[in-house]
């Protein structure tokens, strides 16, 4: 009889030291939105609320691996609870030098690519709810990725075509001299799991980036081989005192497409101060080019109190709000928005995301 009771003991504590350690966190919101405009887009009008619980399974493996499996659960959004759904899920197999991800998880290119200035032939995928597999990989400062995007349509049917546009990239520092190449390849045009940010044009990249007297100076070059256009860019920003300025300018091979831009930033104890200015394409297709300006600031208060007030998109819009800590996490936000463009406005102006409205 002891023999029995010695075995089982071993059993369950053999089955506690391997199951994984899981950790929870989320965050809930309650807010009141006033608009008199029904077509704003992602914002909320009247009463709006959501509520998501993070969850976080991890193990430590005996080969010095370490397996975790990470997923969010939506348990309200505008409703009480009466559905619950799972998204952004990551299961990875990471050690000290290297990493494999499968799922929710961004694209190797991407990961790894810094360009200079607005530059329109650098657009590699960013997952927008593709499934992604990627391996990553770090040797003596230089950090790797390839990945691809997985079919899921394809399971159980045909894994032929399954692995869907190769994605690889690299950076590194040597010296004073950091570098970035990203290459992404075409994808197959019917590919059907690709969401709004996937690109399907293949895409080259190299940037190298440097300090020369103070200045911080990047240049980089991207070629969209499908379409056949590319860009040269050339970024720089300079720090002296409280200020920093920063200039790029983008050589575009199409046509009066070319790109350029300056900023300004001024921070000294609670007031920080940005403005910026800058000729860049617009994003419908054309040759068209569009001017964008901006002026934004910012005043620690005190008492955990932070005052915002900005004018953005060319004049178009500007907003005034208050953001107030209420200590572990919590913080109660007023914010005032006016948009010149209600129709397509959405719950991403200034730096808080504000809505529409107050």
């Amino acid at each position: 009889m002891k023999r029995i009771l010695l075995a089982s003991a071993s059993i369950v504590a053999f089955a506690g030291a391997a199951a994984a350690e899981v950790t929870f966190s989320g965050d809930a919101t309650l807010g009141y939105n006033d608009t008199d405009n029904a077509l704003v887009g992602d914002d909320n009008i009247g009463f709006y609320w959501d509520a998501s619980v993070d969850v976080t399974l991890s193990q430590a493996l005996d080969n010095g691996l370490t397996a975790t499996a990470t997923f969010g659960l939506n348990v309200a959004d505008n409703n009480l609870g009466e559905s619950t759904e799972s998204s952004d899920y990551v299961l990875s197999l990471t050690s000290d030098t290297a990493g494999l991800y499968f799922g929710n998880t961004e694209f190797a290119a991407v990961t790894h690519w810094t360009g200079a200035g607005e530059m329109d032939n650098d657009g590699f995928s960013e997952e927008d709810g593709e499934t992604v597999l990627r391996g990553d990989l770090t040797y003596g400062g230089v950090n790797a990725s390839v990945s691809y995007a997985i079919d899921t349509a394809g399971v159980g049917v045909d894994t032929s075509d399954q692995l869907q546009q190769l994605s690889f990239g690299v950076d590194g520092t040597f010296g004073t001299f950091s570098f970035a190449f990203a290459y992404q390849e075409e994808a197959l045009p019917e590919y059907a799991g690709a969401g709004g940010d996937f690109n399907g044009n293949e895409i080259i990249g190299v940037s190298v980036n440097t300090s020369v007297a103070g200045a911080d100076i990047r240049v980089a070059y991207a070629s969209d081989e499908t379409a056949g256009e590319n860009s040269i860019g050339l970024s720089a920003t300079y720090p002296f005192g409280p200020v920093t300025i920063g200039a790029y300018y983008v050589l575009e091979s199409a046509d009066d497409t070319d790109a350029y831009g300056v900023t300004a930033e001024y921070v000294s104890g609670p007031l920080a101060i940005s403005a910026s200015y800058e000729i860049d394409q617009e994003d419908d297709g054309t040759s068209n080019q569009t001017e964008d300006w901006e002026l934004t600031g910012s005043y620690e208060v005190g008492n955990g109190i932070t005052a915002y007030a900005g004018v953005v998109d060319a004049g178009d819009d500007y907003y005034v709000s208050a953001l107030m800590t209420l200590g572990d996490g919590a913080s109660l936000l007023v914010s005032y928005v006016t948009t010149g463009d209600t129709e397509n406005g959405d719950d991403e102006t200034g730096p808080n995301d504000y809505q529409t409205g107050a």
